[in-house]
């Protein structure tokens, strides 16, 4: 079955291949995912290596910590490797993962169905009292304290959140059954990959501020920080859940924090002596993304009716600003240590 699943390997291997992470971890659960990733891997092999993962997501979720680390980065490579011949498999793989983890996050309080007022109100509530924003790594970075070398750290951790969340994003599109709510997504992955310059896409933006700081800005990274891969694992199984209120839940709360953060963030980066044209993948985000927000919401306001929607939303904004909040955290310790 897996040879009609999976297409043969490619004779390169890129950095971002799923088999060389797994080999490289030495542990006999990778063992057994790589086996059933193997081109002629029978469906046994599949069955096996699908509750290997969901046994040890049930272990990490119960609150062992070893569970959940290895959990995470086996996720980690099943979800956001680059291998095409592997890809349907892993994404197989990940679903079963997937499922086990929405069982045990909390769901959210709502009674009964909130007019969009009062579900407008809640979702300030929560962005007032835990955004990114607030945290103390932030108010460092807007109020210029910090070094070129904690920019440096900062924006690595920038890159690894953004050059590949327009792949992401694709996710939620596929999900989107209305075409309307498809074009309004479209329009954003429009923008978001430069119109008609793909060296105006954004990732393209934010690699030229990385080389203007004197980092590498590469397109196979793999990131090795746990909570950073906690943070890109939660995005991903939200934007892919088939309720789209866990993905529009994340991608709306991404884009309304941006306009503020940016601003702070860009004027923080001409004072360290950047340039406006290097900075400019912070300067566009400014006035570019009020308009996408306004229209982002029109997709949630039309489903808000659905108390089962505003349920799946409020979860997964509180799932969100947990894993980030430990994202932030680590991120924040990391840039501390810099001398």
């Amino acid at each position: 079955m897996n040879a009609v699943m999976n297409a043969t390997m490619p004779a390169s291997v890129a950095p971002n291949h799923s088999l060389p992470q797994l080999d490289s971890l030495q542990s006999n659960r990778a063992r057994i995912l790589a086996r059933a990733l193997h081109p002629e891997a029978p469906y046994a092999h599949l069955q096996t290596a699908g509750k290997t993962l969901s046994e040890l997501a049930e272990s990490a979720l119960k609150g062992d910590r070893d569970a959940h680390h290895e959990y995470q980065k086996l996720l980690y490579i099943l979800s956001l490797s680059d291998d095409t011949g592997t890809a349907l498999t892993r994404r197989w793989l990940s679903n079963e993962g997937y499922r086990v983890e929405e069982r045990h996050i909390p769901a959210a309080d709502v009674p009964h169905a909130l007019s969009e007022a009062e579900f407008l109100a809640r979702i300030e509530r929560e962005v007032a009292a835990r955004s990114r924003e607030k945290h103390p790594m932030s108010e460092y970075i807007f109020e210029g304290r910090a070094s070129r070398a904690q920019l440096q750290v900062f924006l690595r951790r920038q890159w690894f959140r953004t050059f590949r969340l327009y792949r992401d994003a694709a996710d939620l599109l596929v999900n989107l059954v209305d075409v309307d709510e498809a074009a309004a997504l479209g329009r954003y992955l429009y923008g978001e990959l430069g119109e008609e310059s793909e060296q105006g896409s954004h990732p393209r933006l934010l690699a030229k501020l990385l080389r203007a700081i004197g980092l590498d800005a590469d397109f196979q990274a793999v990131s090795t920080l746990p909570e950073e891969i906690a943070y890109l694992n939660n995005r991903v199984r939200s934007f892919r859940n088939p309720d789209v209120g866990w993905g529009l839940a994340v991608f709306y709360i991404t884009e309304i924090v941006v306009p503020g953060n940016h601003e702070k963030l860009y004027k923080a980066l001409l004072k360290a002596g950047l340039s406006e044209d290097e900075a400019e993948y912070y300067r566009i985000h400014v006035s570019l993304v009020p308009p996408r927000a306004k229209r982002e919401w029109s997709l949630i306001a039309k489903r808000l009716p659905d108390h089962a929607f505003q349920k799946s939303f409020l979860t997964s904004l509180a799932q969100h600003f947990r894993v980030e909040r430990a994202y932030y955290d680590a991120v924040w310790d990391e840039m501390r240590a810099v001398q």
